[in-house]
C-alpha cells in the first residue's frame, strides 16, 4: 500500500467531510478509495460494453454478407465528414 496526499479545494472538503461522516464513520480515506472503486468499476463497465457493441456489429455485419474493405473506407471518409466537417 502507498500513502498519498491530497489537496482538495476548499468548496469540496466540506461535502466529502460530510460523506465521510454518514457513510463512512469520518474515515475520509474509505471515501476517497470508494470513490477510485467506483471509478475504475465504472471505466471496466463501459469498456465491456463497448466489447459487447462491437461483438454485435460484427455479428451483424457478417449476418448481412459482410463489407468489403472499399466500402468501409468510404463509409469512414463520409463519418468523418459529418462528424467533423472543416470550417
Amino acid at each position: 500500500m502507498i500513502e498519498i496526499t491530497v489537496k482538495i479545494p476548499s468548496q469540496l472538503s466540506q461535502p466529502l467531510q460530510e460523506i465521510a461522516e454518514k457513510r463512512f464513520d469520518g474515515n475520509v480515506t474509505a471515501v476517497m478509495q470508494a470513490a477510485l472503486e467506483s471509478y475504475l468499476f465504472s471505466k471496466q463497465t463501459e469498456r465491456e460494453q463497448l466489447k459487447q457493441l462491437v461483438q454485435e456489429i460484427r455479428t451483424e455485419v457478417a449476418a448481412r454478407g459482410g463489407i468489403d474493405e472499399t466500402d468501409l473506407n468510404r463509409r469512414i471518409r463520409e463519418y468523418r465528414k459529418a462528424a467533423y466537417p472543416r470550417k
